[in-house]
């Protein structure tokens, strides 16, 4: 959902951080001992001109093809439990892991990945929402998508102010979206976000409620493929709020905590692994890291872009993952992840950036 430089550059690695490049001659170092792989939804191609949250979707043939790929490449998929035994152990496992999460909790995880995953014997984890599993609560940005592609013009009102975008063309339409997405995670408060889009959807007459019924698991449907030993679960907050933008430490705890506690009631499991929502950068600060050590979480992963090793068990509450998704649907981009090299340039570079600008 978030085009950045991270992407631009990832781009641009394809030839010199693939093992066909000069990234072969550091993999042994930047590969480190595994790697975590995020994902969101798997559809089949779509070839609607405006598809904003493409960025969201892969296809279930590069899921397979992936993951025929990955362990061609010398990787074992694991579970996130067992990919943190391996960086706990003393002795180094002849292969290195690889493991499947998918953020939010679709409908189509469950319809078009999980028979693909469970053919290949492939474990993975599902971070959910409480509130989304519940159908109470907004996916703002597919209500957002949704708007713009229906109507010439969209107004986003916040109090007194009104924010109107011109969709009347596919290139108006990209650029309404990208700029009512940056003004929702900027320029209005996290707490008031949701109001603007439910406000919005109610307005237009979408229901959001029926959005959410329509594309995302419940509790009970959750615990049936649960029950599955591939399948597990795991926390993701109660309505995906950005906490890094909540004023105290409390708000984080309360959104992280209520979607454990509900997590437990439905399921009657306690979850042991927490993702934040969006992941990135400006997204997870370290009250975050704070508060998922003190509600007992084992360890809680970003977005943000990497490679693991034992190294990374300083921070068992920021650990990386890397994106698969549909800006990057070839293998010769699945090549450069596992090198892991272009993510160790990418810090670099931003680690430069962040000096420079002291």
């Amino acid at each position: 959902m978030r085009k950045s430089f991270k992407h631009l550059f990832i781009s641009c690695a394809s030839y010199l951080f693939s093992s066909r490049g000069p990234a072969r001659f550091f993999k042994g170092v930047t590969a480190g001992d595994g790697v975590i792989f995020t994902l969101h939804r798997v559809l089949p191609a779509s070839d609607r001109a405006f598809q904003p949250n493409k960025l969201l979707e892969i296809t279930p043939e590069f899921l397979r093809d992936t993951v025929k790929q990955v362990r061609a490449s010398g990787y074992e998929f694991v579970s996130l439990d067992v990919a943190l035994e391996r960086l706990r152990a003393s002795e180094k496992s002849a292969s290195r892991f690889a493991v499947l999460t998918f953020d939010d909790g679709y409908k189509d995880n469950r319809d078009v990945a999980y028979p693909i995953l469970k053919e290949l014997g492939v474990p993975f984890t599902i971070f959910i929402s409480s509130e989304y599993s519940n159908h109470n609560s907004e996916l703002w940005w597919i209500i957002l998508e949704q708007l713009i592609a229906e109507n010439a013009s969209v107004t986003l009102r916040y109090g007194e102010r009104q924010f109107t975008y011109d969709c009347s063309s596919i290139e108006l339409k990209e650029a309404a979206f990208e700029a009512s997405r940056c003004m929702l995670i900027s320029e209005v408060p996290e707490t008031a976000q949701r109001d603007v889009v439910r406000e919005a959807a109610e307005r237009y007459g979408h229901d959001w409620r029926a959005l959410c019924r329509e594309l995302i698991l419940s509790f009970d449907e959750l615990k049936e493929l649960a029950q599955d030993p591939l399948v597990s679960l795991g926390a993701h907050t109660d309505t995906h709020p950005m906490l890094a933008r909540l004023s105290t430490e409390e708000e984080i705890r309360q959104h992280i905590e209520a979607g454990q506690q509900e997590m437990v009631a439905r399921l009657s499991k306690r979850p042991t692994m927490l993702a934040y929502p969006y992941g990135f950068a400006e997204a997870v600060d370290r009250r975050c890291e704070a508060v998922a050590e003190e509600l007992g979480f084992a360890a809680a992963v970003t977005t943000q872009p990497g490679t693991l090793s034992a190294k990374n068990l300083e921070r068992p509450y920021h650990l990386p993952r890397v994106s698969l998704n549909g800006l990057h649907q070839n293998q010769r981009m699945v090549d450069v992840y596992l090198t892991g090299a272009a993510f160790a340039a990418y810090h670099a570079v931003k680690r430069v950036g962040s000096w420079l600008q002291r």
